[in-house]
C-alpha cells in the first residue's frame, strides 16, 4: 500500500460529481457532494449508534463529520492525498451494508413490499453493536486486513493544498 488515500472524482454526469475547481478551492469536507458516494454506517440510525457508542471511543469521532475514502484507487480518476491525520477509522463494510439494509427494512416494511427483501433477521441494535465492534485504526487494519470490504472514514476535512488528481 502506498501512503495515499483516495476519494472518487466522479464524471460530470454523475449525481455526486464535484468539480476540480471546488475541491482545489475548498478541500474535501463531509458536506462535499462526492462524499455521498461512500457508505457511513454510523450515520444511518444516528440516535441508536450514539446510544450504543462504546465508552473508549475517541471524542473526535463524529459520524456527521466523516469523509469516506479508499485505501486503493478504485476509480479511473480519483482525488488522492497523503495520510495526513491519525483520525482515520476502518469499519467492516459488510456490517455497514447490513446496518443500511435493516434500517431500510425497519423504516419501510409497512410501506413498500420490496422492503421485505432487506430484512436481515436481526435488529438494528444488533448490527450497530457489530459495527462498533468492527472499528479499528488504519494501522491495525493494514496489519490484519480482516475485512474484504472496508469502510474507511476520516474524521477531519482534507486540506486543499495536499490534494492531487490520480489516474489509473
Amino acid at each position: 500500500m502506498s501512503n495515499l488515500l483516495y476519494h472518487a472524482y466522479l464524471p460530470e454526469n454523475h449525481d455526486h460529481h464535484v468539480s476540480l475547481e471546488e475541491i482545489m478551492s475548498d478541500g474535501i469536507k463531509s458536506s462535499t457532494k462526492s462524499n455521498n458516494r461512500y457508505s457511513n454506517g454510523g450515520i444511518v440510525n444516528f440516535e441508536i449508534t450514539d446510544l450504543l457508542r462504546p465508552s473508549n471511543t475517541p471524542d473526535w469521532l463524529n459520524f456527521k463529520e466523516a469523509i469516506g475514502v479508499d485505501i486503493t484507487n478504485r476509480f479511473s480518476n480519483s482525488f488522492c492525498f497523503p495520510i495526513f491525520t491519525d483520525k482515520i477509522l476502518i469499519f467492516d463494510g459488510d456490517i455497514s451494508l447490513s446496518v443500511y439494509d435493516q434500517a431500510f427494512y425497519d423504516e419501510n416494511k409497512y410501506t413498500f413490499e420490496e422492503a421485505l427483501d432487506f430484512d436481515t433477521g436481526e435488529t438494528i441494535e444488533y448490527w450497530i453493536k457489530l459495527y462498533w465492534k468492527s472499528m479499528m485504526t488504519l494501522e491495525e487494519y493494514l496489519i490484519k486486513r480482516p475485512y474484504p470490504k472496508s469502510e474507511v472514514l476520516i474524521f477531519e476535512p482534507v486540506p486543499k493544498d495536499i490534494i492531487k488528481i490520480c489516474e489509473e
